[in-house]
């Protein structure tokens, strides 16, 4: 008979080591893992793990999950270093005494201060222009460009952009 070749992904469906597969793909794309020592740690080629996501969405979908959990781990990790955060720092000392080695496990709580620049880069991203340090900048090739007065040319063509804003609008508070 004419049996149809299966492709890797409907053996690991068949053999129930699916879920398996994607929940190992998703956590390694959350760690920022490079797409070929992904396919490395499948025991496939990247050539097939590509083709792989092309024809069977929920892998790729795997692959845009972890991407996002990653994206939320490094969004969480800014908002902890703009607010400042509580960390315990452990120090282990070893002494040599007269009845032989001692180890003394000193832990301290300490503080980081909250960082500038973090918290300038979340109110630019999550409030707009109104705390960019070039506000006031902005607002005026902005109102020149309404105005028509500023024209845009694009320098890798012949082409000129009239009144083309680039800039988000605020909404009036």
């Amino acid at each position: 008979m004419n049996e149809i070749k299966k492709d890797t992904y409907q053996k690991w469906e068949e053999s129930g080591k699916l879920e398996e597969k994607l929940k190992s793909v998703q956590e390694l794309a959350s760690r920022h893992v490079k797409q070929s020592d992904i396919a490395q740690v499948l025991g496939i080629t990247e050539k097939t793990l590509i083709k792989l996501k092309r024809l069977h969405p929920k892998l790729g979908h795997a692959f845009q999950y972890g991407d996002e959990e990653l994206k939320n781990k490094l969004i969480d990790a800014m908002y902890q270093r703009a607010i400042g955060m509580e960390y315990e720092e452990t120090q282990t000392i070893i002494e040599e005494t007269k009845t032989g080695t001692k180890k003394r496990i000193i832990k301290s709580k300490k503080r980081a201060i909250p960082d500038i620049g973090a918290i300038k880069y979340l109110l630019i991203i999550k409030f707009g222009r109104e705390f960019n340090d070039r506000k006031e900048e902005l607002d005026l090739i902005a109102q020149r460009i309404e105005k028509g007065e500023d024209v845009w040319v694009n320098e890798n063509s012949d082409e000129e952009a009239v009144g083309v804003i680039r800039v988000r609008k605020q909404s009036p508070k």
